[in-house]
């Protein structure tokens, strides 16, 4: 970054940056309008790319706007329960946290600009030093001075300390206990979902290696009745086969796309009479009948000339050797499944140490995974079981000694990337200096001087845009270090990334960026004397708040409006349209993209570091921040609800531990103003501020983890709390989307039946109240205030002030647990729950999609064979498959994407045995037939 050592005249310095701040500012409201107002056109032509959860027959969002700005209106106007409903309760909570952001930035502005702005410029004697000096500094250079990075008064910045840690934690614990609200009756309406009631088990002992003896083992420890156990197996031989079959399988729909074209044009050209000549083993005779289909079928250029016919004979050459290695492939995977389960007897050579154990009620898998069931260390340690989809089947079988050492080489990995991308940070910032460009553009810093524009586009606007560059591909870099360390699920592996992009964003953008260049310049002083480094972040950071300014601008004005035009994702599907032939690969293409979490909250998270950072040293942070925040919040829950496709559903699980860390981040807040008030010889500041850390340790050690137990678990109070309307949704009539009643339509007056009259449902309780003691207690009171002196009965009325004032504060967080949110009540008002699933959409492409049924695919000690019929996800709907999509000229979407384990269907990642012994496999995907669309 191109900071110069303080200039003598520090003010004139941030009145320069305020220009410097319009051009980033028109620079990057350039780049963002260009690519809003492109979106906004390019979505009439290109509905299916930009919105294509709107092609989804089942949870389709509300249909957007005809207008330009239409789906601006229709994104605002989609309630929570509808986000909770369709896309789930993480979804929902990240959007709420940007809320809870914008607010807190909104909040900290009024405070900024109209308290700590005006304090700043009465209480600063080095505004205004005399009458002529008073004549020539305007008000307005003093107001651009004390908002854009001021460092005096040093009292303004001690007092607003406090005021902006008690800002902050009280939006973060109202946050915290609505967000553990919302997942607690969550999984209460899930509770009778597979995950919801199983558990993953890792390190198994091998007396317990056995579905029989972990059920009686669990039995035994009180935890409840168990109605299935899996163990998983290694089978990593059987999967190399399962990921060559889909491999030949794709290279035969190529072939015969080639041969026929998609859609096929060929008169009488039927798929299934097709797919049955190819689907027989008996190659021999079966090849015949589909070589004679497929020559009278094939396109005109085949069989129109000699070359196309030679031609043609070669490709059917081809495809017969291939359907050859892919029949012997298939037939060995039958032949394993079919032995491996006749042979069950429920102890194998091939168990790993990793299983899942599925209670006939969730209470029972909540208890599990918090009791300790196994007196060895390391063994049978249990956990809440993640969906089947949220399981990474590669690394299930892992040992735990195998964990450990892709741990400590994953830490090494991340280690060496990190020095890397240091380094790469150091160099950089010195090639974008002004210094260096004056290398390579002898003339260029004479023009910088002449044109204001070009000069802050170079000090910068450039800086900020080269490491936007450089840090876009971290989270591809990280998310494949989670994979090799070990991670057992995909949310496991995410948070990974999400937790090590953030941190590296900090040191690597808010740190080392900052001071490279100086750092470079006197490597040789900083390595004889390493500590002035201290001194030297104290000195530099505060210089560095117009540049982090400018990187808000970029992000909010410039990156996400790029975002909504998606231009990684047109790219890549305008690169697919192109090259691709097949219907699966047709299907690639248009499906909606998943939701990465890690990818989406790092920046988020590192601009309300940056504000909270730069809080009182520049107070405009706060505007610029809640500028960010009301843009991320558009543009996320538009892509959340119309482009985003739901992976897995942790239940709102991981947003306990970003509060956390984004707590843990004001420690560069605090460290930031001590240095700041210990460079300027403020000792009493400095001692006076030392609470903050001790607060802020407290937090962070304590409360979070008391926050995250109770969110991670739900209190076995409310395991006995059903609410009447909960009870009549599983029995109530279902209602289609066009029937939905908007709960805006009830009456205020109408009371809810969701709410008791009870002192447990409500936070009146938590209000101070009129005491009125008891004859004894009278007496008491007496002879105290007779014995108490005037210090004691002033400390009395001051803790009782406190108190009250502390009770009226917490009743505004405090969420009382026994009452449904309002989402919810919206929710049972709009939508009729747990409801059985629609099958005859899927009744046409099944047939197809076959694929081996073992007899059964665990050990189910259920008498009345329910287990089997438990959804698989934590929805409230009906499941979210693939495969629900409007079929189109090019593919009808009679399969599901093969995305999460290779080889396999992820329709067929429904239950705990392992993909590659139960999992649905792929069939052959033949071409459309022309028209075929009317006729569907």
């Amino acid at each position: 970054m191109n900071l110069e050592p303080p200039p003598a005249d520090l003010p004139n310095q941030y009145i320069a940056h305020a220009s410097d701040l319009l051009t980033q500012t028109v620079f990057s409201a350039l780049i963002g309008g260009t690519a809003f107002f492109a979106f906004c056109l390019l979505r009439f032509r290109w509905p299916d790319v930009y919105a294509p959860r709107g092609r989804l027959l089942y949870a389709a969002p509300a249909r957007m706007g005809k207008t330009l700005l239409g789906w601006i209106s229709m994104t605002l106007e989609a309630k929570d329960y509808d986000i909770m409903y369709s896309v789930g309760l993480d979804a929902l909570l990240v959007l709420r946290l940007f809320k809870m952001l914008g607010g807190l930035a909104a909040t900290a502005s009024l405070i900024g600009l109209f308290i700590l702005v005006p304090l700043k410029v009465m209480l600063d004697p080095k505004q205004f030093m005399d009458g002529e000096e008073r004549n020539a500094r305007s008000l307005y250079n003093a107001i651009t001075t004390a908002a854009m990075g001021s460092e005096r008064p040093l009292v303004v910045h001690f007092a607003f300390a406090y005021v902006f840690t008690a800002l902050v934690y009280y939006y973060f614990s109202r946050f915290a206990y609505q967000a553990i609200s919302l997942r607690w009756h969550y999984l209460l309406r899930v509770r009778n979902t597979r995950p919801a009631k199983s558990v993953m088990v890792m390190g198994i002992p091998e007396e317990l290696a056995n579905e029989q003896e972990l059920k009686d083992h669990f039995e035994r420890s009180g935890c409840g009745q168990v109605v299935s156990v899996e163990i998983v197996p290694r089978i990593e031989r059987l999967g190399v086969v399962v990921r060559k079959r889909a491999r030949l399988l794709k290279l035969m729909e190529e072939q015969i796309t080639l041969m026929l074209g998609n859609p096929c044009d060929a008169p009488g050209y039927d798929r299934d009479q097709l797919q049955n000549a190819l689907s027989s083993h008996d190659t021999e005779t079966s090849f015949d009948d589909a070589k004679r289909l497929l020559q009278q079928w094939a396109q005109p250029k085949y069989r129109n000339s000699p070359k196309g016919a030679k031609r043609l004979d070669t490709l059917l050459s081809q495809l017969q050797h291939l359907l050859r290695r892919f029949h012997h492939a298939d037939g060995v995977i039958k032949q394993v499944r079919r032995e491996w389960f006749a042979s069950y007897d429920g102890k194998r050579d091939r168990a790993s140490t990793v299983g899942f154990v599925t209670f006939s009620d969730a209470a029972s898998a909540h208890l599990a995974a918090q009791s300790f069931t196994y007196a060895q260390p390391f063994q049978l340690r249990t956990e809440l079981a993640p969906e089947p989809r949220d399981v990474y089947w590669d690394n299930i079988t892992l040992p735990l000694s195998s964990r450990l050492a892709r741990g400590s080489i994953s830490l090494v990995t991340y280690g060496l990337m990190i020095v890397y991308w240091f380094t790469m940070a150091f160099l950089l910032s010195t090639l974008v200096s002004m210094d260096a460009l004056k290398k390579f553009f002898p003339h260029l810093p004479e023009y910088a001087d002449k044109n204001k524009w070009l000069k802050g586009l170079l000090r910068f606007t450039t800086p900020t845009f080269v490491l936007s560059l450089m840090n876009a591909s971290v989270p591809y870099f990280l998310s494949w270090i989670a994979q090799i360390s070990g991670i057992q699920s995909r949310s496991g592996i995410q948070k990974s990334v999400l937790k090590r992009y953030f941190w590296f964003l900090i040191v690597n953008v808010l740190l080392i960026f900052t001071v490279s260049r100086t750092i470079l310049t006197d490597y040789e002083k900083w390595i004889e004397n390493p500590a002035l480094i201290p001194k030297l972040f104290a000195t530099q950071l505060p210089m560095a708040a117009p540049f982090f300014m400018d990187y808000i601008i970029l992000y909010g004005l410039g990156y996400y409006p790029i975002q909504l035009l998606q231009l990684g994702s047109i790219s890549l599907a305008v690169f697919r349209r192109i090259v691709c032939r097949t219907p699966r690969q047709f299907a690639d293409a248009l499906r909606p993209n998943y939701i990465d979490w890690s990818f989406i909250l790092p920046q988020p998270m590192l601009v309300f570091v940056i504000m909270a950072t730069y809080s009182s040293l520049a107070p405009l942070v706060f505007v610029l921040a809640f500028l960010y925040y009301v843009i991320a919040y558009v543009v996320t829950k538009y892509l959340v609800y119309y482009v985003y496709a739901r992976q897995f559903e942790t239940a709102g699980e991981f947003i306990i531990p970003v509060l956390k860390q984004l707590t843990g981040s004001l420690w560069h807040y605090y460290c930031l103003i001590i240095g700041l008030c210990a460079l300027k010889g403020a000792v009493g500041y400095v001692l006076m501020l030392f609470p903050l850390l001790w607060i802020n340790s407290y937090l962070l050690s304590d409360v979070s983890r008391q926050f995250y137990e109770n969110a991670k678990f739900l209190p076995l109070d409310l395991w006995s709390m059903q609410s009447p309307s909960h009870r009549a949704s599983a029995t109530s009539t279902p209602r289609t989307p066009a029937q939905r009643i908007p709960a805006d339509s009830y009456e205020a007056s109408q009371s809810d039946e969701l709410v008791h009259q009870s002192h447990a449902t409500s936070t009146d309780y938590l209000l101070p109240r009129i005491h009125v003691p008891s004859p004894f207690g009278q007496l008491l009171d007496a002879i105290d205030s007779e014995s108490q002196g005037l210090a004691s009965k002033l400390w009395e009325s001051l803790h009782m002030q406190i108190q009250r004032l502390w009770a009226v504060v917490f009743s505004k967080i405090y969420i009382d647990p026994q009452l449904p949110p309002k989402t919810f009540r919206d929710l049972d008002r709009c939508y009729s729950l747990n409801v059985p699933d629609i099958s005859d959409m899927e009744s046409a492409s099944v047939s197809r999609a076959r694929s081996f049924v073992s007899p059964r695919f665990s050990t189910t000690f259920d008498d009345d064979n329910e287990v089997p019929e438990m959804r698989a996800e934590l929805m409230l709907g009906r499941d979210q498959r693939e495969g629900r999509i409007k079929p189109d000229e090019f593919t009808d979407f009679e399969q599901s994407p093969i995305s999460l384990l290779e080889g396999v269907l992820d329709q067929g990642l429904a239950v705990y045995e392992h993909p590659y012994l139960i999992g649905h496999l792929p069939t052959l995907w033949l071409p459309m037939e022309k028209q075929g669309i009317l006729n569907t």
